[in-house]
């Protein structure tokens, strides 16, 4: 694994641009829906229906790889909330 990338915010922006730069356009046109895991340091992609799946296929090619993980037709692989679980949304 690289040490080139330690932030979170530096994997999101180079993985992004692999997959703006490189997989974008076919995988929306053929695999909407799926999730995509994208090596940083390779480039190459891997497919699958479930986010884990995609990171086990990516995982046995690159054992130390660091990885990006999209679902293809979407801006992210997950949505985040700032609700904690069992938070009352009201603050109270």
């Amino acid at each position: 694994m690289s040490l080139q990338y330690r932030r979170p915010h530096e994997i999101t922006a180079k993985g992004s641009d692999i997959y703006d730069r490189r997989y974008r356009a076919e995988f929306e046109r053929l695999h909407n829906g799926e999730f995509a895991a994208i090596d940083i340091e390779s480039e190459a992609a891997y497919l699958a229906d479930l986010p884990e799946n995609a990171l086990a296929k990516a995982r046995a090619a690159a054992p130390d790889g660091l990885f990006y993980l999209v679902r293809v037709g979407s801006s992210g692989a997950f949505k985040s909330s700032r609700l904690s679980h069992g938070a009352n949304p009201r603050g109270v």
